[in-house]
C-alpha cells in the first residue's frame, strides 16, 4: 500500500462537511502559485447491509455486490474533506463536477472497510491563467487487506464569480435528432420534483442546488437539478441489468443540467469491447451526459 506522510483520519459525515463548507464561500484567491498535489489518508467502515439495500432498491437492476456508481459515494467525502482543508484555494460550492471515472481493479469486499489515499491536484492558478483551465482533478484510491480495489477520478470546475446556472443564448434551430447506426433507446426515465432529496438521503450529498427551489436559486437554478451521479448510477443499473454482468469500469461527462421535474431517455451502443451510453432529454435534442462502461 502506497505511503502517505499524514495520518490516517476517520471520514466524517457529509451533512456535517456541507454545513462546514459554506464558510468557505469567503475564500477569495486571487494568489499566483503553482500546481501542486494534497494528498490525505482516510479510513471508512464498510457499508452496512441496509445502505447496500437502499442503494440497489433505489436502481433496481444492478448485478454487482457494491457498484462501482456507490464508491463515488465514499470518494465525495474524501473530495470534501480536502476542500475544507485551508490548503485548498477555492470555495467548495463554487465547484461543478464536470467528468468521473472509477475502475475495479479487483473484487470488492461488501463486508471490509475501506482505507483510501485521497489526492487533489490543484491546477496553476493567477491572473494570466484562464479560468477555464482552473479544474482540480481528485484521485480516490480504494484499498481493502492492503489491496488496491478501485480507483476513482474526478474532475471539477472552478466556476469563481460566476453563476453555475448556463447563461441564456439567443435560440437557435432545433437540429432532427438521427442517432448513428448501432444506437439505441433503452429506457425512459420520469424524475419528479423530489428526485434530488430521495437520491441525497440514500448517497449523502445535500448539496443545495438538488433539494428545492428556495435553496436552488441561491447557486443560480431556478429549479433544483439532479445530480449526475444519479444518472451515471442509474445507467450503470439498467446495463448491468441488460448485461446480467458486473460492471468493472464506467465513465462519464456530464454535458447539461437536468432541471426537476425531467423526462429523460438512457441510449446506449454496444462496441467490441465497451458499451457507450447517452442521456439525453425526451425530444433527443439536448445532451445531459455521455460515457462509456466495461463488463466483467
Amino acid at each position: 500500500m502506497e505511503r502517505v506522510d499524514t495520518p490516517t483520519q476517520k471520514l466524517a459525515p457529509m451533512p456535517s462537511m456541507l454545513l462546514r463548507s459554506l464558510l468557505t464561500l469567503q475564500r477569495s484567491d486571487e494568489s499566483e502559485a503553482e500546481s501542486e498535489t494534497l494528498c490525505k489518508s482516510y479510513s471508512i467502515p464498510a457499508p452496512t447491509e441496509k445502505h447496500l439495500s437502499r442503494y440497489h432498491q433505489a436502481f433496481n437492476g444492478f448485478v454487482s455486490d457494491v457498484p462501482l456508481a456507490m464508491l463515488y459515494c465514499i470518494a465525495q467525502r474524501a473530495h470534501l474533506s480536502q476542500m475544507l482543508d485551508d490548503s485548498f484555494p477555492w470555495p467548495a460550492p463554487g465547484l461543478v463536477h464536470v467528468s468521473n471515472k472509477i475502475e475495479r481493479h479487483q473484487v470488492i469486499s461488501a463486508q471490509a472497510p475501506f482505507q483510501l489515499i485521497s489526492k487533489v491536484k490543484v491546477p496553476k492558478r493567477g491572473p494570466d491563467v484562464s479560468p477555464r483551465r482552473l479544474r482540480p482533478q481528485f484521485v480516490v484510491e480504494f484499498w481493502q487487506n492492503n489491496e488496491k480495489v478501485a480507483t476513482c477520478s474526478s474532475v471539477y470546475q472552478v466556476m469563481s464569480g460566476q453563476s453555475q446556472a448556463p447563461s441564456k443564448k439567443a435560440a437557435t434551430p432545433i437540429k432532427p435528432f438521427e442517432p448513428e447506426a448501432g444506437w439505441e433507446n433503452i429506457s425512459h426515465w420520469q424524475l419528479g420534483s423530489g428526485m434530488g432529496r430521495r437520491y441525497a438521503r440514500i448517497s449523502g450529498d445535500f448539496n443545495p442546488i438538488h433539494l428545492h427551489p428556495l435553496v436552488s436559486r441561491w447557486f443560480g437554478f431556478e429549479k433544483p437539478i439532479i445530480h449526475g451521479m444519479y444518472m451515471m448510477a442509474r445507467a450503470q443499473a439498467e446495463l448491468e441489468k441488460r448485461q446480467q454482468k458486473a460492471v468493472t469500469y464506467i465513465d462519464v461527462t456530464f454535458k447539461r443540467p437536468v432541471i426537476l421535474p425531467a423526462r429523460v431517455q438512457l441510449w446506449a451502443s454496444e462496441e467490441e469491447d465497451k458499451t457507450k451510453y447517452e442521456v439525453r432529454s425526451s425530444d433527443h435534442v439536448s445532451l445531459k451526459l455521455e460515457g462509456s462502461v466495461r463488463f466483467d
